[in-house]
């Protein structure tokens, strides 16, 4: 599967530079359909991963809550990063630079309870 992505993304980058000096804006469609289409490809394998981590957190007692903050905090990371990314494609660095900070941010207040819980159990074993 990996060379059938890699083709993807080798196909869509050669597209890209070819195109881009002729129409600019359909290279960059040209971009997010191969990113797209990279997307699709992975899909199911993400499905699986997020099942498998849910399970794992389903067979430990007071772990799972923990488990599926995980998997949200990292949906953010890589939702952030895939905006982030295609902004970067369209030469609009600022705006991608905003949505990493947010990105982080809202990890950041995602993560405060557990945060929290940890500061409750070191200061209760002090």
């Amino acid at each position: 599967m990996i060379f059938q992505i890699i083709a993807v993304g080798v196909l869509g980058a050669v597209l890209c530079l070819l195109i881009k000096q002729q129409n600019p804006e359909i290279a960059l469609l040209v971009g997010i359909v191969a990113g797209v289409v990279i997307l699709i490809m992975i899909l199911p394998l993400l499905v699986d991963a997020v099942g498998f981590l849910r399970h794992l957190g389903n067979l430990t007692d007071g772990i799972g809550e923990y488990a599926g903050l995980a998997l949200r905090v990292i949906g953010v990371a890589y939702m952030a990063e895939l905006g982030a990314s295609v902004c970067n494609d369209a030469n609009e660095t600022a705006i991608a630079a905003k949505i990493d900070l947010a990105g982080r941010v809202i990890i950041l207040v995602m993560a405060m309870p557990v945060i929290a819980d940890i500061v409750r159990i070191v200061t209760g074993l002090l």
